[in-house]
């Protein structure tokens, strides 16, 4: 079955753009590191909260713990998290065989812990830096707009303000955790995905593709109510409002933006250049689907994956037929837990 001329792949394969957005916060992680080690010379641990398949935060821990390493020798435990269904053997298989991988860094390790980063992962005083690229902005329920398949870009008042208080406890309830864990004067370095004009074009995107795949018959009328895509893209005010939470308990080191909500000179592009643009758009959509679709449609294992195979192909179409300049913007934010 043609998908539109890109591989259906992992989330390896389709997250380039966060790894290119993550990897502009390499210098505010470097620093972390030198304001780690100024605290002690023992053995650092890093936690990585929502690590997916793992090659983005590999490659950008390979950057950073590679410069770090030009000054220190302190050992360093990479502990990598997320949730027990996560595809840890691509994962581990990934860290493990990868040209890209840190572990060829000497004293240097890693492990892993299969848990919802809304709990507490790692005991209290135990975290010198948090890590989280691209996971926050997935809420900790999914939440059905009456309007839209994803909750930051419904157009429905009501259902707006309640998304946006979920999203708010979602993210001061992550803060508090990570308190838990960070050692005094630790970091917690994020990166997550804005609210802009980019979330309100993937919300039309996916709202679009999930009404086509109905007038199809692709998906029945009650997978159409299942496909809830439980991401919310916060508005910098959102954000403030959360850490004025718990302003007790961080000093904001950095609260920054990065990326670019529309790339200038896309329109510009050479036919090759542009259709490479697009599909790195589609592999991106079609990694975060997959567990949607497989979890709304409630079917057999092999006709789960052929009505995923039609849906990606739908978004594909839909994203041809539409403005396809959207990648998202991210905040950058880095917290320092403040000394007891």
């Amino acid at each position: 079955m043609s998908t539109g001329g890109f591989a259906l792949h992992g989330y390896n394969e389709g997250s380039l753009h966060q790894r290119l957005q993550l990897l502009k916060a390499s210098d505010s992680f470097i620093e972390c590191l030198n304001h780690i080690s100024t605290l002690s010379n023992e053995q650092i641990v890093i936690v990585d909260y929502g690590s997916s398949e793992g090659y983005n935060s590999m490659v950008f821990l390979t950057q950073t713990l590679s410069k770090f390493r030009e000054t220190s020798s302190s050992p360093i435990l990479v502990v990598h998290n997320d949730l027990p269904d996560n595809n840890w053997l691509k994962a581990f298989k990934t860290i493990l065989e990868s040209e890209d991988s840190y572990v060829k860094i000497p004293n240097v390790y890693f492990s892993a812990k299969g848990r919802s980063f809304y709990d507490q992962i790692l005991p209290n005083n135990s975290v010198h830096i948090g890590l989280s690229s691209s996971a926050l902005h997935w809420l900790s329920e999914p939440i059905s707009a009456p309007d839209n398949c994803v909750p930051s870009s419904s157009l429905n008042p009501e259902f707006k303000a309640l998304a946006s208080k979920v999203a708010h406890n979602d993210l001061v309830t992550v803060l508090r955790q990570r308190h838990k864990e960070l050692v005094s004067s630790g970091r917690f370095v994020f990166l997550f995905m804005n609210q802009a004009i980019s979330t309100a074009t993937w919300g039309t995107v996916l709202h679009t593709t999930t009404e086509n795949s109905f007038i199809k018959g692709y998906i029945t009328e009650e997978e159409k109510r299942n496909i809830t895509v439980p991401m919310y893209g916060r508005t910098n005010e959102e954000v403030q409002n959360a850490l004025n939470e718990v302003s007790d308990l961080y000093r904001v080191v950095v609260f920054t933006q990065v990326g670019e909500d529309r790339i200038p000179g896309v329109d510009s592009l050479s036919d090759e250049e542009k259709n490479k643009f697009v599909n790195g758009l589609k592999r991106l959509a079609a990694a975060s689907l997959r567990g949607v679709i497989q979890r709304a449609v409630n079917r057999s294992e092999e006709e789960r994956n052929a009505v995923y195979e039609l849906f990606i192909k739908e978004l594909s179409d839909v994203f041809d037929a539409g403005d396809c300049n959207c990648w998202p913007q991210y905040h950058l934010i880095v917290l320092e837990k403040k000394s007891s």
